[in-house]
């Protein structure tokens, strides 16, 4: 038998439309691949801005003072010796420029009373043989003659703390010492 060929002719103008569909179908990605193209990227990205941002840091808000690390109370050729050391954030030594407010008070009630203006340059590296020697302070002497009575030698004091800086919000601490 035979069979008749048919055949159909396609005509040029709904060829070429198939056609550009299908290219722009192909052309076209899945949200597959803009999820496998974007997390390395977003990754590379955040390492760059872990890296870069440590370098962006400045040292100007970092440096200001923030509290009174240590407060101590020992002997001195004059009388009684208080020294302190601000520290900045990151607990680091560091100075400031303001008023001070040192109260020294035995416990039977005498105090001691001074208000200092200090300038950066006022702080000093407390001298060797002193319990904060070698960290970056502040000192202030308390002579005998301040006193209506000498101190009991080993006797409780506390020693209170005011700090209001020139620029910055106040900070204060109270330390229990004893007299040398």
């Amino acid at each position: 038998m035979v069979a008749a060929a048919v055949s159909r002719v396609r005509s040029a103008a709904p060829a070429s439309a198939s056609t550009a569909s299908n290219v722009a179908r192909k052309a076209r990605r899945s949200r597959g691949t803009y999820v496998i193209i974007g997390i390395p990227i977003l990754l590379v990205l955040t390492f760059v801005w872990q890296v870069g941002s440590t370098m962006l840091h400045t040292e100007i808000a970092i440096r200001d003072a923030v509290a009174v690390s240590r407060v101590s109370l020992e002997a001195d050729p004059l009388g009684s010796r208080i020294d302190m050391v601000l520290v900045d954030r990151t607990g680091q030594d560091t100075t400031t420029t303001g008023e001070v407010v040192i109260k020294l008070r035995e416990p039977d009630g005498t105090v001691w009373q001074t208000t200092r203006r200090v300038t950066a340059s006022d702080f000093v590296p407390v001298a060797d043989g002193r319990f904060l020697a070698g960290r970056l302070g502040y000192s202030v002497s308390v002579p005998t003659t301040d006193w209506i009575r000498a101190p009991r030698r080993g006797g409780s004091a506390t020693v209170s703390v005011n700090v209001q800086p020139t620029d910055g919000t106040a900070f204060s601490t109270v330390s229990e010492e004893r007299f040398p």
